[in-house]
């Protein structure tokens, strides 16, 4: 008899790709394929899970600034424009 093997996943290192640009998104749990998700930006798509070196193959994502703004914005840290602006 088989017994399981649990495999942990922590939600908050999740970072989807939608579009072509990485996001952040507010999770709790871990999505089931298919299910709708919004980013932090507001953007949506379903959820659908590949290995992490798989989506890094032949192409370079951006990062989605408006996530990031929200996500700096909640942890106080300056907006990346704001800190570049300042040199």
């Amino acid at each position: 008899m088989m017994v399981a093997a649990v495999i942990f996943v922590d939600p908050q290192t999740i970072q989807p790709v939608l579009n072509g640009k990485w996001h952040r998104m507010d999770l709790t749990a871990v999505p089931q394929p298919g299910e709708a998700v919004t980013m932090l930006c507001g953007e949506s798509g379903e959820a659908e899970f590949k290995l992490s070196g798989e989506g890094r193959n032949n192409r370079v994502h951006q990062q989605c600034e408006p996530c990031d703004d929200v996500l700096r914005q909640r942890k106080g840290i300056p907006s990346r424009h704001d800190r570049i602006g300042r040199h």
